[in-house]
């Protein structure tokens, strides 16, 4: 049951082609990854990407101006107990988490945010599938990838 699990993944995302998600965090280089305050106040990696690059550059001044201010859920999804942007706490990020996920998930490069840790992925720059990394961490052993059988 767990092999047709498997083809059934494998051949949606061969049908699909690969989402641009997984080619961002999976070609980022140690230097692409940036460290920033989440709006919930906790230490976040990402991806620098354009959107990412551009608050980071205005955070300070987003702060100073706009930092106490509440402001509405753009959403209206409440998602947070503690958001920053919605509870105008001034320390925290000032960006609505949910848009910027939303946007990372339609494949928007330029506007998404792409949540990813410093260290190297356990297969380097290939996208394998799910059940390739569940044996890699149940094992230790990586399979090598199969001719003729893509590695996303």
């Amino acid at each position: 049951m767990r092999r047709i699990v498997s083809y059934r993944i494998e051949y949606s995302l061969r049908v699909i082609g690969i989402n641009p998600i997984l080619r961002v965090l999976a070609e980022a280089a140690p230097e692409d990854i940036v460290e920033f305050v989440s709006v919930t106040g906790l230490p976040a990696r990402a991806v620098k990407t354009p959107w990412l690059m551009r608050y980071l550059r205005h955070e300070t001044k987003i702060r100073d101006k706009i930092g106490a201010l509440k402001h509405a859920c753009p959403t209206a999804l409440e998602c947070l107990n503690v958001c920053g942007w919605r509870d105008g706490i001034e320390k925290l990020g000032h960006f609505c988490i949910d848009t910027r996920l939303a946007a990372a998930l339609r494949g928007d490069v330029a506007n998404g945010l792409f949540s990813r840790g410093r260290e190297a992925l356990p297969f380097g720059t290939a996208i394998r599938s799910v059940h390739d990394l569940i044996e890699l961490l149940l094992s230790g052993a990586t399979r090598p990838a199969v001719a003729g059988r893509r590695s996303f």
